[in-house]
C-alpha cells in the first residue's frame, strides 16, 4: 500500500525550496512512497489529513518560522487530534546556525504539538545551500520516507 509524504514549505529566495526539492527527491527513492511538494499557499487541512508523513520548511526570519508557514499551522486547528501518529520532517534555511537552529525548534514544536513524531532532528541550510547540504537533505527524505514505510 503506497503511503503518502507530503512536503510544505515557504520560500522567498529559494535556498528552502531547493532544500524541500531534494527531501522530495530523497523520499521519491522509497517504493511505495508517493511525495507530495506544495508551496505552502497551495496547502490544505485535507492535504494535511490525506498525509502519512508531514514535513514542514521554513527560512528562519527573527530565528523563527516565516508567517505564512506559521498561518497555516495556525488554521490547522480545524483538524486538532487528528494529526496525531504521524510522522514528520522539518527543514530550514538561515542566515546563521543559531537562527536555524531555533526556526528548526519551532517548526518542531508545531508538529509535535499535533502530535506528530519528528524523524532526526532536522535539517538546515545556511544561505543558499550547498552540495553536501542538498545530499544531506536527499538522505533525510529518504530516512523519512523509509520510516514510514518501516524500514
Amino acid at each position: 500500500m503506497t503511503k503518502k509524504m507530503l512536503i510544505v514549505y515557504y520560500s522567498e529566495t529559494g535556498n528552502t525550496k531547493k532544500m524541500a526539492e531534494a527531501i522530495a527527491k530523497g523520499g521519491g527513492k522509497v517504493e511505495d512512497v508517493e511525495v507530495i511538494l506544495k508551496k505552502v499557499e497551495e496547502a490544505t487541512n485535507k492535504d494535511l489529513l490525506e498525509a502519512d508523513a508531514i514535513v514542514l520548511g521554513s527560512p528562519s526570519y527573527f530565528r523563527l518560522p516565516a508567517w505564512p508557514i506559521k498561518k497555516f499551522i495556525d488554521e490547522s486547528i480545524e483538524i486538532y487530534g487528528k494529526l496525531k501518529g504521524k510522522i514528520g520532517g522539518i527543514f530550514s534555511s538561515a542566515g546563521g546556525e543559531k537562527d536555524a537552529k531555533i526556526c528548526i525548534q519551532g517548526l518542531k514544536d508545531m508538529l509535535e504539538e499535533h502530535g506528530i513524531k519528528i524523524v532526526g532532528e532536522g535539517m538546515y541550510a545556511i544561505e543558499t545551500p550547498n552540495e553536501n547540504e542538498i545530499e544531506k537533505c536527499e538522505k533525510y527524505g529518504e530516512t523519512i520516507a523509509k520510516t514510514l514505510i518501516g524500514k
